[in-house]
């Protein structure tokens, strides 16, 4: 019964995206204009010689074109609206017919984000990645990697889903939470080595990204894949590393959602 209720939820934010097709062809045209322009910002910063030495050893432009290229397939995913869908339900009062479903909250808007997904597969993440091989040359890791690669990206959306719903929740304290949203997506971007590898972070920056969860969405799962990390402990590390900011994000928003909907109230009819 349940499992159904959660299918038929994935599958309205699925149909719901199904009414903006056209917005797939500018998203596509607005994610290769990014990737062609950081590319050609690397391939300035490297100059002839095809290679630069960083935290991780040395690094040729070819592995930070793949790594360009794969961080903007995980952003496709990473990138959700959740901080936003948990304060306008909040403040338009839709939680109250949430709050009657029978099922949790947190399914509700994990269906929405899952449907969303979905769509983002077949229509985003498959032809962005078919034009990023024919044009950029993106380098394919091994079957192990990629395998591994999987799981932590897997992993990793899962860990940023809660991060944002957690983040999401202190809209039940405070209705306005997009200035909570822009200092988080800063704190994501850069910590994440979405933008620009933790290679070549600063040695203080790199020591305090280690005490954020954000590099396990993008950089580890990259690495992963471009073949820097490979070794079975390293890779349980990087998993139980995951596995433990998770567990560390439920715990946090199971007690935020106690004392969020004490405080809840809704107003009109």
């Amino acid at each position: 019964m349940r499992i159904a209720l959660y299918r038929e939820m994935t599958l309205n934010a699925f149909r719901s995206l199904l009414a903006f097709r056209a917005e797939v062809l500018l998203f596509l045209f607005g994610q290769l204009f990014k990737i062609s322009v950081q590319v050609y910002i690397w391939y300035a910063l490297f100059g002839d010689s095809g290679h630069l030495t960083s935290q991780a050893g040395t690094v040729t432009i070819q592995e930070m074109i793949t790594y360009v290229v794969i961080s903007s397939v995980i952003s496709v995913f990473a990138t959700n609206d959740v901080i936003f869908k948990v304060s306008s339900k909040v403040s338009s009062g839709e939680i109250a017919m949430d709050l009657i479903k029978p099922m949790s909250f947190r399914s509700v808007i994990f269906c929405q984000v899952f449907g969303a997904n979905l769509y983002r597969i077949l229509f985003e993440l498959i032809p962005l990645m078919i034009v990023s091989m024919l044009f950029f040359h993106v380098q394919l890791p091994s079957l192990e990697n990629g395998l591994a690669f999987l799981i932590l990206v897997i992993n990793g959306l899962i860990l940023n889903f809660l991060i944002t719903y957690t983040i999401g929740l202190i809209a039940f304290w405070y209705i306005l939470v997009w200035q909570v949203n822009t200092v988080l997506n800063g704190l994501i971007r850069l910590f994440s080595g979405a933008f620009i590898p933790i290679w070549f972070f600063s040695d203080s920056l790199v020591q305090l990204s280690y005490f954020l969860p954000f590099r396990l969405i993008y950089y580890e799962p990259i690495s992963v894949y471009l073949g820097r990390v490979t070794g079975w402990q390293d890779l349980l590390a990087i998993v139980l590393q995951q596995l433990a900011w998770m567990a560390g994000f439920l715990l946090l928003q199971k007690w935020m959602w106690s004392r969020a909907v004490t405080r809840l109230v809704v107003q009109g009819g």
